[in-house]
């Protein structure tokens, strides 16, 4: 199954064609080699159980850091902007993701007139807005860590609520040109219809592949990891430069940097920007060798098992990465931890009696 879009491909050729795989007949799986029979098990799992695991979870665990970050304490602070942001655009990515789930039970709802439209448009705006939020949250800790005297200028959540809208614009702009340029096609090997482009706008769906391309992959990554080589090398100078401070009576200064509420999150936005690019990186390698890639090497070669493989073990990591954001904020956020234990303390409780009056 080809698509204009390279990110969606990845999503329905690593999941879709082993779908189709999945509801052919046993006959055919015992023709398979036993490398295939192993990957078809393989494959088999991670659409039965880990993908339905990384959405339920994903979502449950962002709708409630979403509504944590809406206390008046974590509001008040530009980077929690960014992390609303970031959350936002993952609950709305593994919402789309349940179609790609349902399918494997049977139900192929995004592969209906209207809803493939809407499908292939919600996907793109929220895999685009995820990144570019995961951005702002590596710029914001890089002016925090590497330009401290700018933090009042620059980190301020009125400027963070004017970039977030910003950034929302483009994509909502950019590929709104899905919604007519692609349709649930009758597709002659599948022999039923597919969600894919129409072949008349084949032009403007290659250029807008290549410009998501640029702006969600190559644009965002490369800056994400000169911006964390920046933030390192700027924390191993500071721990070189720690003694000479204190010795130099700059103690005072150091406590009132300590304070600033940029500076205590820097480590729970440093954890977020790292690990959102160790888990993407891989499925980002992977798309640029395959757009670069002749395209008469594509056509003359097909996806190999291994090669099948390795690529649907990358794009769960990326999904796993729209689910663990939870759970890094309550290992390196101490104001998260705060908020949820407040939260948990609003429910009552009545401690079981064993025959003996208990005093509340």
């Amino acid at each position: 199954m080809e698509t204009a879009y390279p990110y969606l491909g990845q999503v329905m050729n690593t999941t879709s064609n082993l779908i189709d795989t999945e509801n052919q007949s046993n006959k055919t799986f015992y023709m398979m080699t036993s490398e295939e029979q192993i990957s078809y098990q393989i494959a088999a799992i991670f659409n039965s159980y880990v993908l339905p695991t990384e959405i339920f979870v994903g979502l449950v665990a962002n709708v409630v850091s979403i509504l944590i970050f809406f206390g008046k304490e974590l509001r008040k602070m530009s980077s929690s902007v960014y992390v609303l942001a970031v959350l936002f655009a993952d609950t709305g990515f593994l919402l789309s993701l349940i179609f790609v789930w349902l399918e494997v039970l049977g139900y192929r709802i995004n592969h209906m007139s209207g809803v493939c439209q809407f499908w292939v448009y919600w996907t793109y705006v929220c895999s685009y807005l995820s990144v570019w939020y995961m951005v702002c949250i590596t710029v914001e800790n890089y002016i925090t860590i590497c330009h401290p005297t700018r933090i009042k200028d620059m980190c301020t959540p009125k400027r963070a609520r004017i970039v977030t809208v910003a950034l929302a614009v483009g994509p909502a702009l950019l590929y709104s040109v899905s919604l007519f340029s692609t349709d649930a096609l009758y597709h002659p090997g599948a022999e039923q219809d597919v969600c894919n482009s129409k072949p008349e706008f084949a032009l403007m769906n290659g250029i807008v592949a290549y410009i998501d391309s640029i702006l969600t992959l190559l644009v965002p990554s490369l800056a994400m990891t000169l911006l964390l080589i920046a933030i390192v090398i700027a924390i191993v100078h500071s721990i070189r430069i720690k003694r000479k401070r204190l010795l130099k009576g700059s103690k005072k200064q150091k406590n009132k940097m300590v304070k600033c509420p940029q500076v205590r999150v820097a480590k729970m936005l440093f954890a977020l920007s790292v690990t959102y690019l160790i888990l993407n990186l891989p499925i980002h390698v992977i798309r640029l060798y395959y757009l670069l890639r002749p395209s008469q090497y594509n056509e003359a070669h097909s996806m190999s098992t291994h090669e099948g493989m390795i690529q649907l073990v990358f794009l769960h990591l990326s999904y796993i990465s729209c689910s663990i954001k939870f759970f890094l904020l309550c290992a390196f956020s101490a104001n998260f931890r705060k908020r949820i234990r407040k939260c948990l303390n609003c429910f009552p409780y009545s401690p079981v009696s064993n025959g003996f009056a208990t005093n509340v």
